[in-house]
């Protein structure tokens, strides 16, 4: 008996079940974790109607937009990327829509009518004017651009156009950087493995760095270690590459100067958004075939989150001011 219960308690070292959010748990085995929807959201998201169309291979660029919640933050959140789309006109910093927002953008002119949240990209010179500027800038005193850590991954730290009184409308901002030369694909995909060692530098730290420590960390480490540090006169002869702010999942990190820049004009949402020179490019090398529908459909970040009054208030005034 005494040797089952040591066993038992062996085991529930190993495994373990947490609450990660108001809609997930995290599975850890062996220190590996796993996210999964909890019960009753794991049922609403099968319940999608984007399943049923996937289904029956209905064309994704005709599908129809969200509806209810989850539409409801997909205007606000639209109305604080027009926030960051004045203020960077007025600070003349520059932006372009990013991720699965310019999936968005290219294949639906709007919302992926599963998604709610906004990626946009800066380089990190303008991005690190970006706070500044908001405080300056901005026409909406609830609105306002910070860096944002989240305690469930604490070793993050980059910057989110936020509403002061609703958690659940944000912009997110990833910081790319000048490499300083134009790499092959295999050099690329070597370079990416490297930078995301280097990146598990900061995640494996066991001493819990302040918000100061980190962004300090994070910079010394993509100048000293990732970049190059040799700025070419003729940028065309350079990558981007993303910063280790954010730990982002792709096998490539790197972008070709020419794909990003010149920056050009893109419908989204029925207004004109700034997204890269080659949006196609960026997409097909991160996503592969954008154009069809993922293996996962999911319902945003915040479609299944119980709203407060005043966050619900909030919502529908940032809508109807659109108005």
């Amino acid at each position: 008996m005494a040797g089952t219960n040591f066993f038992i308690k062996i085991l529930s070292c190993m495994v373990s079940i947490k609450e990660f959010s108001e809609t997930r748990n995290v599975l850890q085995i062996f220190g590996i974790k796993i996210k999964y929807p909890k019960r009753e959201f794991a049922k609403k998201k099968k319940q999608s109607p984007y399943y049923f169309y996937k289904k029956y291979n209905i064309d994704i660029t005709t599908l129809p937009p969200a509806e209810g919640q989850i539409r409801d933050i997909q205007l606000a959140n639209l109305e604080l990327l027009k926030e960051l789309d004045y203020v960077c006109s007025k600070s003349n910093l520059k932006y372009w829509l990013d991720a699965g927002t310019l999936i968005g953008a290219v294949r639906h002119k709007g919302f992926i009518p599963w998604d709610d949240d906004i990626d946009v990209g800066m380089i990190r010179e303008d991005y690190n004017k970006i706070i500044e500027a908001f405080s300056k800038y901005s026409r909406n005193p609830d609105i306002y651009a910070g860096f944002y850590r989240d305690d469930s991954r604490p070793s993050m730290y980059f910057i989110k156009v936020q509403h002061k009184k609703c958690k659940h409308l944000f912009v997110d901002i990833f910081p790319f950087d000048i490499y300083g030369k134009a790499l092959s694909l295999k050099e690329q995909l070597l370079a990416t493995e490297k930078i995301k060692k280097i990146r598990q530098k900061i995640e494996s730290s066991k001493t819990k760095l302040s918000d100061l420590e980190l962004k300090q960390k994070t910079e010394f480490l993509m100048k000293n270690e990732i970049l190059t540090n040799d700025i070419p006169k003729n940028l065309e002869d350079t990558d981007i590459v993303w910063g280790i702010d954010f730990r982002h999942s792709w096998k490539n990190w790197f972008t070709n100067y020419n794909v990003i820049f010149p920056l050009k004009k893109i419908e989204f949402e029925g207004i004109e958004f700034f997204t890269m020179n080659n949006p196609e490019a960026f997409l097909r090398r991160l996503y592969g075939d954008y154009m069809a529908y993922p293996k996962k459909i999911g319902l945003g970040h915040s479609a299944l989150k119980n709203l407060s009054e005043e966050e619900k208030d909030v919502i529908k005034n940032l809508i109807e001011g659109q108005k």
